[in-house]
Protein backbone atom coordinates (compact mmCIF):
# COMPACT_ATOMS: atom_id res chain seq x y z
CA UNK A 1 0.00 0.00 0.00
CA UNK A 2 1.81 3.32 -1.08
CA UNK A 3 0.00 5.52 1.36
CA UNK A 4 -1.83 5.50 3.81
CA UNK A 5 -3.25 8.68 4.79
CA UNK A 6 -3.35 9.98 8.01
CA UNK A 7 -4.48 13.35 7.29
CA UNK A 8 -7.53 15.02 7.56
CA UNK A 9 -7.76 13.18 11.08
CA UNK A 10 -7.06 11.03 13.50
CA UNK A 11 -9.33 10.83 16.16
CA UNK A 12 -9.89 12.72 15.03
CA UNK A 13 -9.82 9.05 13.63
CA UNK A 14 -8.21 8.27 10.27
CA UNK A 15 -9.72 10.70 8.41
CA UNK A 16 -7.80 9.58 5.56
CA UNK A 17 -7.52 6.25 5.93
CA UNK A 18 -6.46 3.97 3.63
CA UNK A 19 -4.41 5.00 0.41
CA UNK A 20 -5.80 7.86 -1.24
CA UNK A 21 -7.62 10.96 -1.51
CA UNK A 22 -10.39 12.29 1.13
CA UNK A 23 -10.36 15.45 2.60
CA UNK A 24 -13.65 17.85 2.91
CA UNK A 25 -12.24 20.79 0.96
CA UNK A 26 -14.84 24.09 0.12
CA UNK A 27 -14.70 27.62 0.17
CA UNK A 28 -15.90 29.91 2.83
CA UNK A 29 -19.24 31.12 1.46
CA UNK A 30 -20.50 33.46 3.92
CA UNK A 31 -24.51 32.44 2.64
CA UNK A 32 -23.90 28.93 3.70
CA UNK A 33 -25.11 29.73 7.06
CA UNK A 34 -29.05 29.72 6.59
CA UNK A 35 -28.95 26.09 5.78
CA UNK A 36 -26.28 24.83 8.77
CA UNK A 37 -27.59 26.30 11.55
CA UNK A 38 -27.02 24.62 15.28
CA UNK A 39 -29.72 22.05 14.95
CA UNK A 40 -28.83 21.42 19.30
CA UNK A 41 -28.85 22.74 22.45
CA UNK A 42 -28.45 25.98 21.43
CA UNK A 43 -30.96 27.44 18.99
CA UNK A 44 -30.61 31.23 20.00
CA UNK A 45 -28.72 33.94 18.62
CA UNK A 46 -25.31 32.99 20.33
CA UNK A 47 -25.84 30.00 19.39
CA UNK A 48 -26.18 30.42 15.78
CA UNK A 49 -23.52 32.79 15.59
CA UNK A 50 -21.34 30.01 17.25
CA UNK A 51 -22.79 27.25 14.42
CA UNK A 52 -21.62 30.34 11.96
CA UNK A 53 -18.31 30.81 13.35
CA UNK A 54 -17.66 26.71 13.54
CA UNK A 55 -18.58 26.14 10.17
CA UNK A 56 -16.61 28.95 8.77
CA UNK A 57 -13.24 27.36 10.28
CA UNK A 58 -13.93 24.15 9.19
CA UNK A 59 -14.48 25.41 5.66
CA UNK A 60 -11.49 27.59 6.02
CA UNK A 61 -9.51 24.27 7.63
CA UNK A 62 -10.19 21.95 4.06
CA UNK A 63 -10.53 25.09 2.09
CA UNK A 64 -6.37 25.31 3.45
CA UNK A 65 -5.63 21.47 3.86
CA UNK A 66 -7.03 20.63 0.16
CA UNK A 67 -4.47 23.75 -1.23
CA UNK A 68 -1.67 22.17 1.09
CA UNK A 69 -1.97 18.56 -0.21
CA UNK A 70 -2.41 19.69 -3.77
CA UNK A 71 0.95 21.84 -3.64
CA UNK A 72 2.10 18.83 -1.60
CA UNK A 73 3.17 21.84 1.09
CA UNK A 74 3.70 20.01 4.49
CA UNK A 75 4.56 23.43 6.07
CA UNK A 76 1.12 25.16 5.31
CA UNK A 77 0.32 27.07 7.98
CA UNK A 78 -2.89 25.29 9.39
CA UNK A 79 -3.34 26.64 12.35
CA UNK A 80 -5.45 29.34 12.20
CA UNK A 81 -8.37 26.78 11.86
CA UNK A 82 -7.25 23.43 13.27
CA UNK A 83 -5.78 22.35 16.53
CA UNK A 84 -4.13 19.15 18.58
CA UNK A 85 -5.08 16.51 17.83
CA UNK A 86 -5.84 16.94 14.33
CA UNK A 87 -3.51 19.79 13.65
CA UNK A 88 -0.63 17.40 14.29
CA UNK A 89 -2.36 14.60 12.20
CA UNK A 90 -3.13 16.62 8.76
CA UNK A 91 0.89 18.09 9.12
CA UNK A 92 1.92 14.25 9.09
CA UNK A 93 0.14 13.15 6.72
CA UNK A 94 1.28 16.27 4.36
CA UNK A 95 4.86 15.09 5.59
CA UNK A 96 4.35 12.01 4.53
CA UNK A 97 2.92 12.29 1.22
CA UNK A 98 5.82 14.61 0.61
CA UNK A 99 8.48 11.94 1.66
CA UNK A 100 6.34 9.51 -0.53
CA UNK A 101 6.64 11.47 -3.56
CA UNK A 102 2.17 11.74 -3.93
CA UNK A 103 0.22 15.17 -3.97
CA UNK A 104 -3.27 15.53 -4.55
CA UNK A 105 -4.87 16.34 -7.57
CA UNK A 106 -8.34 17.58 -8.35
CA UNK A 107 -11.18 18.79 -5.77
CA UNK A 108 -13.28 17.32 -3.41
CA UNK A 109 -16.80 18.22 -2.24
CA UNK A 110 -18.46 18.63 0.63
CA UNK A 111 -22.08 20.09 2.19
CA UNK A 112 -20.78 20.42 5.62
CA UNK A 113 -23.81 21.53 8.21
CA UNK A 114 -23.95 22.26 11.74
CA UNK A 115 -25.33 19.31 13.29
CA UNK A 116 -24.46 20.23 17.64
CA UNK A 117 -23.86 23.48 19.47
CA UNK A 118 -22.66 23.75 22.76
CA UNK A 119 -22.41 27.70 24.39
CA UNK A 120 -24.14 26.42 27.82
CA UNK A 121 -20.15 25.96 28.77
CA UNK A 122 -16.78 27.44 28.31
CA UNK A 123 -14.95 26.67 25.58
CA UNK A 124 -17.80 26.35 23.33
CA UNK A 125 -17.76 23.58 20.78
CA UNK A 126 -19.62 22.34 17.60
CA UNK A 127 -20.26 19.36 15.94
CA UNK A 128 -20.05 19.35 11.68
CA UNK A 129 -21.40 17.11 9.64
CA UNK A 130 -20.50 16.55 6.05
CA UNK A 131 -20.78 14.82 3.02
CA UNK A 132 -17.39 14.38 1.83
CA UNK A 133 -17.06 12.95 -2.29
CA UNK A 134 -13.63 12.77 -3.26
CA UNK A 135 -14.50 11.22 -6.58
CA UNK A 136 -13.26 14.09 -8.34
CA UNK A 137 -9.74 14.31 -6.32
CA UNK A 138 -7.34 11.74 -6.30
CA UNK A 139 -3.83 11.11 -4.56
CA UNK A 140 -1.76 10.65 -7.77
CA UNK A 141 2.52 10.14 -7.74
CA UNK A 142 4.33 13.62 -8.35
CA UNK A 143 6.48 11.78 -10.50
CA UNK A 144 4.21 10.07 -12.99
CA UNK A 145 0.49 11.86 -12.44
CA UNK A 146 -0.77 7.96 -11.83
CA UNK A 147 -3.71 7.73 -9.05
CA UNK A 148 -2.80 5.95 -5.93
CA UNK A 149 -6.05 5.72 -4.81
CA UNK A 150 -7.44 1.72 -3.34
CA UNK A 151 -9.52 0.12 -5.79
CA UNK A 152 -12.67 -0.39 -3.99
CA UNK A 153 -11.91 2.58 -0.98
CA UNK A 154 -14.92 5.00 -0.64
CA UNK A 155 -15.21 7.86 -2.24
CA UNK A 156 -18.53 9.50 -0.68
CA UNK A 157 -19.24 9.32 2.94
CA UNK A 158 -19.95 11.02 6.37
CA UNK A 159 -17.22 12.99 7.68
CA UNK A 160 -18.05 14.55 11.39
CA UNK A 161 -15.82 17.33 12.78
CA UNK A 162 -15.74 18.44 16.01
CA UNK A 163 -14.96 22.42 16.54
CA UNK A 164 -13.93 24.51 19.86
CA UNK A 165 -13.76 28.30 20.37
CA UNK A 166 -10.20 29.17 21.73
CA UNK A 167 -9.50 31.60 24.26
CA UNK A 168 -8.30 33.73 21.14
CA UNK A 169 -11.53 34.20 19.94
CA UNK A 170 -10.91 31.76 17.00
CA UNK A 171 -12.56 28.73 16.03
CA UNK A 172 -10.36 25.46 15.10
CA UNK A 173 -11.37 21.81 14.37
CA UNK A 174 -10.05 19.58 16.81
CA UNK A 175 -11.07 16.04 15.91
CA UNK A 176 -12.33 14.90 12.73
CA UNK A 177 -13.68 11.48 11.48
CA UNK A 178 -14.01 10.17 8.40
CA UNK A 179 -17.00 7.27 8.37
CA UNK A 180 -15.98 5.74 5.37
CA UNK A 181 -19.19 3.18 6.29
CA UNK A 182 -21.74 5.59 5.98
CA UNK A 183 -22.43 6.80 3.08
CA UNK A 184 -24.15 9.88 1.89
Amino acid sequence: MPYCAIGFTAALTVFLTGCGNDIPAVAPSPTATSSSAPTSSAVNGEGAEAGADALAAYRNYVRTYVAASNKGDYNAKLDKFVADPALLTVRQDLLIKFQQGLVTKGQPASTPVVSKVDTTQRPFTAEVEDCFDTGKWDVVSKKTGKSVRTTGQATRYVVIAKAELFDDGQWRVREVSAQRERPC
